[in-house]
């Protein structure tokens, strides 16, 4: 499954609960836009290669020292690596970090620019990062697999012009049948080094921390998830989203009013009263009280 980092989530929270500034919109707009590609790139692996037995790792983000060196100690020198697709298939591994541009570009002997010449950060150093830091992790574990660095283009929409044929760039229109050159079925048992990876996951990056806005400064109320609608009482027992017709129970509302709490800032009390006081009145304190005692929810 994949899943939306925490600064997504917090931000989808906040565009309803309070006014956001143009570059937190902004942000909004391509952490949403990164993660529709992601989804998609996943949707072509799960459809089109079902029959292909391969290992797949999502969201995949370790901790490496500034000089290359893998580790997980906590220091103010390491730095992150975070990969959006590791794959293992043809007992090779691969990663592939994927792009949702929905600008044209240009590419020129290694030099890519938008159409206007404006230069463009080469996205292939990324990819150089990502390839280092775990061909680092893979010598010092001791384990011999051919590592490969791809970076997909993934909306359909985009052209990038003058782009010679490179087995490390994907675009849309390419995908399918490079993937079918590529992702065979492993002969040997890869468990050991896949064990190996999750143990060096991290739970949440560092750089996903609380959000600095005040609980008294969010606005109550009891929203939709999906679109942000405030959600308004269909009778007694159901709330409902005008906008996407969709009904919840008041366990359920309680629930995502925990979520949404905790998602914020994991330093903010939560009692009966202050759900109460983050809903608006819509959820009585008793309600909170009933299903806890119930064991229907934790806080």
């Amino acid at each position: 499954m994949r899943n939306k980092s925490r600064r997504h989530r917090q931000l989808e929270i906040l565009s309803y609960r309070c006014d956001l500034s143009e570059a937190d919109l902004n942000e909004l707009k391509v952490l949403a836009g990164g993660y529709a590609g992601e989804v998609e790139f996943d949707h072509i692996l799960e459809e089109d290669f079902r029959d292909v037995e391969f290992i797949h790792m999502k969201d995949f983000c370790f901790k490496v020292g500034r000089n290359g060196s893998q580790t997980k100690a906590e220091s103010s020198v390491d730095q992150e690596i975070q990969i959006d697709n590791i794959i293992i298939a043809g007992d090779r591994m691969f990663t592939f970090e994927v792009k949702n541009y929905n600008f044209d570009l240009i590419y020129v002997e290694g030099q890519w620019t938008y159409e206007n010449g404006r230069k463009f950060g080469d996205p292939m150093l990324q990819v150089g990062r990502q390839k280092v830091a775990l061909q680092g992790f893979l010598d010092k574990a001791g384990f011999n697999i051919n590592l490969y660095g791809t970076i997909v283009f993934i909306n359909p929409d985009q052209t990038i012009f003058r782009l010679p044929d490179k087995p490390e760039i994907l675009l849309c229109s390419n995908v399918r049948k490079k993937l079918r050159k590529v992702l065979h079925p492993n002969r040997y048992d890869h468990s050991d080094l896949v064990e190996r990876l999750e143990a060096e996951r991290l739970v949440e990056s560092q750089y996903q921390g609380d959000v600095g806005v005040l609980f008294e400064d969010l606005k109550t109320g009891v929203f939709c998830g999906d679109c942000g609608e405030r959600a308004a009482r269909h009778n007694q027992q159901r709330f409902r989203c005008l906008r996407c017709d969709s009904t919840w129970m008041p366990l359920e509302v309680i629930k995502r009013l925990v979520y949404e709490i905790r998602t914020l800032n994991r330093t903010w009390e939560i009692t009966p009263t202050i759900i109460n006081r983050f809903s608006g009145g819509e959820i009585s304190e008793s309600c909170v009280r009933r299903h806890r005692k119930k064991s229907h929810i934790s806080f």
